[in-house]
């Protein structure tokens, strides 16, 4: 009696200290959870930030080479340590101890070099990896006034520096250099002058190209969707993802773009601001920080759907932690409800029924977030959504390319997609239809095929459908594509029904590119590209959207040195779908639950009273038949699914399958011993009770476990 008593106290001990424990870890969750995405995002704030003033100095210490560089050679000239005939090898030498810039060039005044000699002006450039000597006055007269509206003979290099002093000329078009140049200028004096007052003798010019300075930029260390742009105070961008961007005035340019006008309306240096962009959908954080060696502003941009990416994943992990605190204390605090430790059936059955609920509702609320969770499927590439987007994703995905190094850039065309049906005449093929075009106008294009290919494609029907003659072709396209599907989740997948596009002669150095100006939005979840009344039978259409990806391949094709396809990044057109789950709840889940309760009234109705067996008929053979017919049951409907999937490895509603496989060859043991003459402590003890309660909590607690592991 003893023993009882203090076994008891041992249960209301236990469970008493592991109710208090599980509330204490339940509110500290609860307060992580709280907490945790505020913190997460200002850690994330402030690490973009940092890095964006990493960058900052990293390009200023760039550009602050410079003005030391101008200063030094025209202090030479001017305190004569520097001869005029030197100074064609000391632009020389400089360009080689700097390999880093475009050119040094020196402008002298109107007979200062040679009195012979009007002008002269030396200009020490890199050719084919050397520096190359030309000669600015054969071109063009660079003391003429300069033109700012045209693009040929600006002579602002010269004249600036003479008027105002050393400084930054605003980037323009070099002439000689046949490029967009930031230029730092310094002028120099005649080392004999007289009287104190020094009279300019000319120019030094150091030179960097604007290209060199955006692939600069593009090589910081960002995110994968981040990038940098520059400008300067009078408004002309230095550096930015867009190339045709170089060179002109900012307020010109935000006139037609809007992501370009909501990351510079608001620029001020030390600060950040977030934006929204209504074509891609798309918010980010630009951080503005003052370069000072020059004074102009890099910005650098992130996109905070990639920063909020790792934060959901961690609050998601959190709630499901809160929800396994929550389960436990009321686990524990009904055992102590219920007094358990009396031993009555009523509170043995009253703490399974609770153990039950909570693992039947904890296996939903995991359900709900794995709906919720719009990572479940996704790209396994590079989204682009717009103009700057695809150039920092070129710049990224081609940066080992050997392309990259030559002066021969990937040709691209223009390409774009509309999806007028897709359905699935398989597990693994899709039939889509649509129209596909192209736009050729620009020159480079004028020697490629037209025409796409679709690697996928086990059947294929494309026929032309418009030619509007000013470049831009289309086609009507019907094609049966092949693809692996990941089933693993079944029936809460998500699946991305990809066509990859190859051009025509894809051995050639060409790629292809979204053709953003043919559609309105790019925003993925306004589905671009798809019919407006897409329907597909079983599946939500959650978004669409192109991406990139690089595939290797271990053949040529036939084709001696093709040029680098194999580490050419390829465009693909994508539709996000998620499974329809109520459809699949009534058709796969209910006949499992129905299952499951026949067997559970199986197991109730095995007795030893005499009355209960008259009245159920109940004996050991009975109960094997009635098994045997659940078990056909199951098997048909576990090979229907199986075939209709033909999925590789187990997927998630298989695992209920086994759960109820295992139940009924339990419940046969169980009822096997029941009905013989072997007494056993745990199958007789108070006809059969412990089979009863565990039913259930084993059931329901083993699925609960499963979806726990297959989801997170």
């Amino acid at each position: 009696m003893k023993q009882t008593a203090n076994h008891r106290k041992l249960i209301l001990t236990l469970s008493s200290l592991l109710c208090i424990a599980s509330l204490l870890l339940m509110i500290f969750l609860g307060h992580a959870y709280i907490t945790n995405a505020d913190q997460m995002l200002g850690r994330a704030r402030e690490d973009a930030e940092a890095q964006a003033e990493c960058a900052t100095g990293v390009i200023s210490g760039k550009l602050g080479e410079l003005p030391a560089i101008t200063e030094s050679i025209a202090d030479d000239l001017s305190t004569g340590k520097l001869k005029n005939d030197q100074v064609a090898g000391r632009l020389n030498a400089t360009l080689k101890e700097h390999p880093e810039l475009f050119g040094v060039a020196a402008g002298y005044v109107p007979y200062e070099y040679d009195s012979k000699m009007r002008l002269y002006a030396p200009y020490c450039v890199w050719k084919r990896g050397e520096p190359e000597l030309i000669q600015i006055e054969d071109s063009y007269d660079y003391t003429l006034p300069d033109v700012k509206d045209r693009i040929e003979n600006r002579t602002v290099w010269y004249h600036q520096p003479l008027d105002e002093g050393a400084g930054w000329i605003d980037p323009y078009f070099g002439t000689a250099s046949d490029t967009l140049l930031a230029v730092h200028a310094c002028p120099f004096y005649r080392a004999d002058a007289s009287g104190g007052e020094k009279n300019p003798a000319g120019v030094i010019a150091a030179v960097y190209s604007l290209d060199d300075m955006g692939r600069q930029v593009a090589s910081l260390d960002l995110d994968d969707m981040g990038y940098g742009f520059i400008l300067t105070e009078k408004g002309t961008v230095v550096a930015h993802p867009i190339r045709e961007y170089l060179g002109r005035d900012i307020k010109e340019l935000q006139e037609t773009d809007e992501t370009l006008r909501l990351i510079t309306q608001n620029i001020n240096p030390g600060k950040h601001q977030k934006i929204f962009v209504n074509h891609t959908g798309k918010t980010s954080w630009v951080f503005y920080e003052q370069i000072p060696s020059s004074n102009w502003t890099l910005g650098v941009v992130f996109v905070e759907d990639n920063i909020l990416e790792s934060i959901k994943t961690s609050q998601r992990r959190l709630l499901i932690h809160i929800a396994l605190a929550v389960m436990a204390f009321l686990f524990f605090l009904s055992i102590l409800i219920f007094r358990v430790d009396k031993g009555s059936s009523s509170s043995l059955w009253a703490v399974v029924i609770v153990f039950s609920i909570l693992c039947a509702l904890g296996t939903g609320f995991i359900w709900h977030l794995a709906l919720e969770d719009s990572s479940n499927g996704g790209s396994h590439g590079t989204d682009v959504f717009d103009r700057v987007g695809l150039e920092v994703a070129m710049h990224k995905l081609l940066q080992d390319h050997e392309v990259k190094q030559s002066t021969d850039q990937p040709i691209r065309i223009p390409t774009g997609i509309f999806l007028q049906s897709l359905r699935f005449s398989s597990a693994n093929n899709v039939i889509v239809t649509g129209y596909i075009w192209q736009d050729y106008s620009d020159n480079r294009t004028a020697n490629v095929s037209h025409g796409v290919i679709f690697p996928e494609a086990e059947e294929i029907e494309i026929e032309e459908a418009y030619d509007l003659g000013n470049g831009v072709t289309g086609w009507y396209f019907r094609a049966v594509l092949r693809q692996q599907f990941d089933y693993s989740k079944y029936p809460f997948d998500r699946e991305d029904v990809w066509i990859r596009l190859w051009p025509g002669e894809f051995y050639r150095n060409v790629i292809l590119t979204p053709d953003f100006d043919s559609y309105s939005e790019m925003h993925p979840d306004s589905k671009p590209g798809l019919e407006q009344d897409f329907v597909l039978e079983g599946w939500e259409i959650e978004n669409s959207y192109f991406s990139y990806r690089k595939n290797s391949y271990t053949t040529t094709f036939g084709v001696d040195n093709p040029p680098g396809y194999n580490e050419s990044p390829e465009l693909y057109y994508s539709v996000g779908m998620r499974r329809n789950f109520m459809t699949l709840l009534v058709a796969d889940l209910t006949p499992l639950v129905v299952v499951a309760l026949l067997l559970f009234a199986v197991l109730m109705i095995l007795t030893h009273d005499t009355a209960k067996i008259s009245l159920y008929g109940f004996n050991a053979s009975a109960v094997l038949a009635y098994c045997a017919a659940l078990f056909f049951v199951l098997i048909v409907s576990h090979v229907s699914i199986r075939q209709k999937l033909a999925a590789n490895g187990i997927i998630y509603l298989e695992y209920f399958y086994f759960v109820l496989y295992l139940a009924i060859l339990t419940t046969s043991v169980n009822s096997i011993l029941f009905a013989s003459n072997t007494r056993s402590g745990f199958v007789h003890h108070r006809d059969n009770l412990v089979a009863k309660l565990l039913y259930w909590p084993i059931i329901l607690g083993i699925i609960f476990g499963i979806t726990l592991k297959v989801f997170y």
